[in-house]
């Protein structure tokens, strides 16, 4: 040990030196004589124990052990004096001296020594423990993640700020508790004992829960449970750490229902490709069969009527479903939707009743979005529908708009939002609300809550796919007994100018004897359309695909005017590729694009090609290609 002695007598300080080593300590000792030596030596060194006379020429001790203090706060110091008065003793023990020696009896320094070195490794010891305890509580308090620390009986003795902020409990609410109090009701006995039987036999726990905040909200959290175990084995405290997860499983869940309506959307669009071709077939024959009056009698055409109707009713109910799938033609333009909000509600106030109040607030100044006007019109009658039936007793209905910047703040709680300028619109009600279960399937295909005969489930999946197949997303905000807010949000457009619509022609003449291609691969598809086509004054070539088709092109290229072939074809070539091909043999070739399938397919096709979506009844055909023979080609 490295020991500082402050004696200006040479004899004392040998006689003091000579002590030390003969009670067997082994210690490398600093002379110091003067204040100046003194003061140094405390400088540049760090001592393990400072011995010092009392009274010295021109310097005290007590002094001495001031500049101690100071210096080496933790060091011990000895007093060794010839004489000294219990006052002076007093004095210097309560200024910071570990112990005192007369001159007369250094047989008791030794001793005094030991003492002293020991009890300043106690306190050395002591007050390393305390750093310990302190830095380990100031981890505790300031991790993110909630901790708390109980007894072995589950009684809270300690627990950090990031639990109470979690809970929203505060410490002295929680002390001498058990956690029982955050207990949601969501899992059973059960669970509980396999909990406390995991724990108790010293092993950790691991696991997710939902808990009760102190405001009554529910939340998702993944929790440790810890056994601390006595030396001897028993368990004296359990620490639990635990983390708010809510969030991550609300986006989790979210984007798995995103997934799902992903993949039902897939599988709604190809079933009503399929079953609009079988529509095409239906409705087509029954139109053959009626334009021929005399072989009917009036029974039978009322039957073929009926089921006339109910092809047109089915068709409705596949074109929801290539909304939802996002199969539909859109046909875009600039829109302003406060024009469309503002012409559209005034058909709507007569649907929804006088005992609805139907309310629009539009912001000013709103950009224009990219959209096709007849989907938001669906989208608009659909959810005020929804909202009108949510309201028997009456209510009111709030249309509003405005421009909104998403950030990635938002999107990150949002799968399916994005990022950029954005145009809302929010239909909001003060109607009976969504039950909570209910939400995440409100725009799956076939889902209602109404009663039979009363709704289809269509309408919201509607909404659904149309709003995607517009490069946009849905929140949906309810409360029981207070009413639905649903927010769609669609890209803004820098375009300010609006198309203007053109009008349709009435009168559809027949055909002249034009030559028409006609590519469909089901063949009772092809069989009808070509019915109508030759009985409206056609010539029709056909084929079943697209390699068929270049074998008929070969040899009467020439003599083809239009090129009708169905989108999606089997064999290699389907029919967007085909009509790039033959339009590039020749330019000046009309071309009809038939399906209700492809959702781009408008921005695909050449530019003045025509689309005839299935099923088409007999005037939409003739219309369609009628139309299409008779547009002018620009030059060039």
């Amino acid at each position: 040990m490295h020991i500082l002695l402050l004696e200006d007598n040479l004899r004392d300080w040998q006689l003091l030196e000579k002590t030390l080593i003969n009670e067997g300590l082994v210690c490398q000792i600093t002379h110091a004589k003067s204040k100046a030596e003194f003061q140094a030596a405390l400088e540049q060194t760090q001592y393990d124990l400072i011995i010092s006379d009392f009274t010295l020429p021109a310097y005290s001790g007590m002094d001495a052990l001031t500049a101690s203090r100071e210096l080496q706060p933790d060091t011990p110091f000895i007093f060794v004096a010839g004489t000294i008065g219990e006052e002076k003793v007093v004095e210097s023990l309560k200024s910071g001296a570990t112990d005192y020696v007369l001159k007369s009896r250094l047989n008791l320094l030794g001793p005094a020594v030991r003492r002293a070195l020991r009890e300043a490794h106690e306190r050395k010891e002591r007050q390393r423990a305390e750093e310990q305890v302190r830095v380990q509580s100031s981890a505790l308090e300031a991790v993110a993640n909630g901790i708390i620390l109980t007894d072995a009986a589950g009684k809270i003795l300690f627990g950090n700020r990031a639990f109470c902020a979690m809970t929203g409990y505060a410490l002295e609410e929680i002390l001498g508790k058990t956690p029982a109090f955050l207990n949601s009701g969501k899992h059973d006995a059960n669970f509980f004992r396999t909990l406390w039987n995991t724990i108790l036999t010293g092993q950790v726990w691991q696991g997710e829960l939902i808990n009760r905040r102190k405001d009554g909200t529910l939340y998702n959290e993944e929790m440790t449970i810890t056994p601390i175990q006595r030396s001897n084995g028993k368990i004296s405290h359990f620490i639990a750490v635990k983390q708010d997860i809510t969030k991550q499983k609300q986006r989790k869940e979210q984007l798995h229902q995103a997934r799902k309506m992903e993949a039902i959307g897939q599988l709604a669009g190809g079933i009503a490709h399929d079953f609009n071709n079988l529509l095409t077939v239906i409705h087509g024959n029954v139109q053959l069969v009626l334009t021929d009056e005399r072989q009917l009698k009036e029974e039978s055409r009322q039957c073929l009527k009926q089921i006339t109707d109910a092809t047109e009713r089915a068709a409705d109910l596949t074109r929801q479903l290539l909304a939802f799938g996002r199969k539909q033609v859109v046909q875009f333009q600039p829109l302003n939707l406060n024009h469309v909000i503002s012409d559209f509600t005034k058909m709507l106030k007569r649907v929804i009743g006088e005992h609805i109040a139907l309310q629009c607030r539009c912001a000013e100044n709103l950009p224009f979005v990219n959209a096709d006007v007849g989907m938001i019109e669906q989208i608009l009658l659909n959810l005020i529908v929804n909202a009108r039936d949510a309201m028997p007793q009456g209510g009111s209905i709030v249309i509003t708009t405005e421009a909104v910047n998403m950030d990635a703040s938002h999107a990150e709680t949002h799968p399916e939002a994005q990022t950029g300028k954005f145009v809302c619109i929010a239909v909001g009600d003060t109607g009976t609300g969504i039950y909570p279960e209910y939400l995440p399937r409100i725009f799956e295909p076939f889902f209602t809550t109404k009663e039979a005969g009363k709704g289809t489930g269509f309408g919201l999946a509607t909404v659904y796919g149309i709003v995607k197949q517009h490069r946009g997303w849905i929140e949906v905000s309810s409360q029981l007994g207070t009413g639905t807010t649903f927010k769609i949000f669609l890209p803004a457009s820098a375009s300010g100018v609006a198309k203007k619509s053109t009008p349709q022609k009435k009168a559809v003449p027949a055909g002249r004897h034009e030559k028409i291609l006609l590519v469909e691969d089901d063949a009772d598809v092809r069989m009808v359309t070509r019915g109508f086509l030759e009985g409206s004054g056609y010539q029709i070539w056909e084929a079943a695909n697209g390699l068929e088709a270049l074998n008929v092109w070969k040899t009467n290229a020439s003599q083809i005017d239009l090129l009708l072939t169905d989108v999606i074809m089997p064999g290699g070539l389907n029919g967007r590729e085909l009509a790039d091909r033959l339009s590039g043999e020749r330019p000046d070739l009309k071309v009809i694009l038939m399906s209700g399938y492809n959702s781009d397919l408008a921005e695909k096709i050449q530019p003045h090609s025509h689309i005839l979506p299935k099923p088409f009844s007999l005037e939409s055909l003739t219309e369609t290609v009628r139309n299409c023979l008779d547009t002018v080609r620009p030059a060039g």
